[in-house]
């Protein structure tokens, strides 16, 4: 089924209905954008039902009909296939961050909590790329914790620190993602690798095995 372009305001309304055990839209972006980057390889059956079972698990969906639901889940999954098309081009990706109307602040809270919370479905990759030599990606799990441990109330920062990280996190994330995500890519151990061949001369073996040089066989074609 064809989705409209401006399917993310459907599925903006789809969310607020189904009552606050459901995640937003600004937290499913980042639940699902830590889904596509994350070491380990995450398969919906893994994590769908999360977006709507809140905290405790127990959260259920309010559709009357099947296709009903069928049609929220596809809404997901075509978001989840949106974010992943812009990961594939460098510079592309942007979060879906909330905006406070009464100040114009960007608020990226709810997007690092979902984030957080698909980090959390797979602890042991992320612990690898800490292990790593790379420092840019340490540096950006390590921003997102912090800026994860401010806005679960865990930790206190400076009015200072605060502003800082308000005026700067918006233009880190996207920075901090594609980085990840070109870590995920780089150390996919089910990535093919790239068998370097050498040329083959033109009075060489041909490699075909037929004994003939290489200029009068395959050489040829």
């Amino acid at each position: 089924m064809a989705l409209p372009l401006d399917y993310l305001g459907e599925l903006d309304r789809l969310l607020l209905d189904q009552g606050e055990d459901c995640m937003l839209l600004s937290q499913l972006d980042g639940f699902l954008t830590g889904i596509l980057v994350s070491p380990d390889l995450l398969a919906p059956s893994q994590w769908l039902k999360k977006i709507w079972a809140g905290d405790d698990g127990t959260g259920m969906l309010q559709f009357s009909e099947m296709g009903g639901f069928q049609h929220f889940t596809d809404l997901i999954m075509h978001h989840y296939h949106v974010i992943l098309a812009c990961l594939g081009q460098p510079g592309s990706f942007e979060p879906v961050l909330e905006i406070d109307t009464r100040s114009d602040e960007t608020l990226w809270e709810m997007w690092i909590e979902g984030f957080g919370q698909a980090m959390d479905l797979a602890p042991s990759g992320w612990q690898r790329v800490l292990n790593d030599d790379d420092p840019g990606c340490r540096a950006a799990i390590e921003g997102i914790r912090e800026l994860r441990s401010f806005a679960d109330g865990t930790k206190k920062l400076t009015l200072t620190a605060e502003d800082r990280w308000d005026r700067e996190a918006p233009d880190l994330i996207p920075i901090w993602v594609e980085m990840l995500h070109q870590w995920r890519i780089e150390n996919d151990p089910y990535r093919p690798v790239t068998i370097k061949r050498e040329k083959t001369g033109r009075n060489d073996p041909c490699p075909c095995g037929s004994g003939v040089k290489y200029k009068k066989c395959c050489g040829l074609n």
